[in-house]
């Protein structure tokens, strides 16, 4: 890697006061696993759509950005979100709902 001089000065800096994530006190784990990403990861078409069917939708729809569109300076951030459904959704012990 060829850096510029500024670019050398501002990753030296980094290196000098920074920490490591290596050494940081944190676990990293898989993140999201939908088990069905069709279903559950939508565009933001269907996002629009969802949300003009239902506006309460707004509560379980969430931003999200995948590894792959994580890169080594940037993120490129894609039109899509997951339809994020809680352990605990208050609905759970519902009788009525089937499926």
């Amino acid at each position: 890697m060829i850096l510029s001089p500024l670019e050398a000065t501002i990753k030296n800096k980094i290196e000098l006061i920074g920490t490591p994530i290596k050494d940081w006190d944190v676990q990293i784990n898989y993140g999201i696993k939908t088990g069905f990403n069709e279903a559950f990861i939508i565009d933001g078409l269907k996002k629009d759509e969802l949300l003009k069917n239902c506006p309460k939708a707004v509560e379980i729809i969430r931003p999200i950005l995948r590894g792959k569109n994580i890169h080594k300076y940037y993120a490129e951030v894609p039109d899509q979100w997951v339809l994020y459904i809680p352990w605990h959704f208050p609905l759970h012990e519902n009788g009525d709902i089937k499926g």
